[in-house]
């Protein structure tokens, strides 16, 4: 698709095979090649229940739309698509890192191991501010490190801080420079006009994997706006 989303030629994808993972598809190419649409074939033969992973995947893109065109062609936005066999991709943003990967690279759903074949996720993921994002997102998970953490990181305890009983041996302290955490992370509503986000819910705990990551399931569908501090 790059080869076709260049500066005098904007992307419009007039046929795809229509599948399960059209709405992620449409997120990759919306995020990533600021597309201006994308058209499975047949599309009014496919399910229109409300449970189908495209309905639901098409409805969030309807809501964050505002948030979409506002940004397109601006480079704030990224976009991400993943399956059995492309599960992870790093992105950078100054000193900022981020490691994007399908859900099942985690280990805690059972369809991960299992044999079973992983359905095609994605997520768009646009800078509103410096720190802050916006994540629209199904099956993704998303880490946010700064640069110099690096192998660094390995230094530190399972609980991302330094292991402590490891204190008195110089090579076990962590080097980097800086580190980049979750200030918040909150599920919102988008308005109309995209000039207002309602926080739904707040994500913490366990929902952040104790501030480790940002994570939404292959069975759901979020948006969420995202807030780093450094320190």
């Amino acid at each position: 698709m790059a080869k076709y989303a260049l500066s005098d030629n904007v992307l419009f994808i007039p046929e795809i095979r229509r599948g399960a993972g059209n709405a992620a598809q449409a997120l990759y190419v919306l995020g990533e090649h600021d597309a201006i649409g994308l058209s499975p074939f047949s599309i009014e033969n496919g399910s229109d229940s409300p449970s189908d992973p495209n309905v639901r995947g098409y409805a969030m893109i309807v809501e964050a739309a505002p948030l979409i065109l506002q940004h397109q062609g601006k480079g704030t936005m990224r976009g991400m698509d993943f399956d059995n066999n492309s599960t992870s991709r790093i992105y950078t943003d100054g000193d900022l890192r981020i490691t994007a990967s399908h859900y099942f690279t985690l280990p805690w759903d059972p369809r991960a191991n299992d044999g079973s074949v992983w359905p095609e996720t994605g997520a768009v993921l646009i800078k509103t501010a410096p720190d802050e994002y916006i994540l629209a997102d199904s099956g993704v998970v998303l880490k946010f490190e700064h640069r110099s953490e690096s192998e660094d990181a390995r230094k530190l305890g399972e609980d991302g801080f330094l292991d402590s009983s490891n204190d008195r041996n110089p090579d076990s302290k962590w080097k980097g420079q800086r580190r980049i955490g979750l200030a918040e992370v909150a599920e919102v509503t988008v308005s109309p006009d995209g000039s207002t986000l309602t926080p739904a819910r707040y994500f913490n705990g366990d929902e952040t994997h104790q501030g480790r990551h940002v994570r939404i399931g292959v069975d759901d569908f979020k948006i969420l706006r995202v807030k780093l501090y450094r320190y």
